[in-house]
């Protein structure tokens, strides 16, 4: 049996990447915190911070916060370039 995946918006080409490699270890990183906006993203994003704190030697927290639910994040240069890491928050 044949199956077919229509898209509503139409034909879109995406380009092939590769997955990120593995970090040896999270100390002396960058970690960077994504609160997509969410009701208690923010405290999920909150309790990770501080585990991995306790965990390991983090040596920066960057954080973005969406405008609003549904949109894309607004990542600053400093984020982007700085973070050797990020969690991506969701909450409800």
């Amino acid at each position: 049996m044949v199956q077919y995946l229509y898209n509503p918006k139409g034909v879109f080409h995406r380009e092939e990447r590769s997955i990120a490699p593995r970090l040896d270890s999270l100390n002396d990183k960058v970690l960077g915190l994504v609160d997509n906006g969410k009701v208690n993203a923010d405290r999920f994003l909150q309790a990770i911070q501080h585990l991995l704190e306790q965990r390991f030697r983090i040596r920066k927290v960057l954080k973005v916060r969406k405008a609003r639910v549904g949109t894309p994040a607004l990542f600053t240069p400093e984020f982007v370039e700085q973070c050797d890491f990020a969690v991506n928050a969701f909450g409800d």
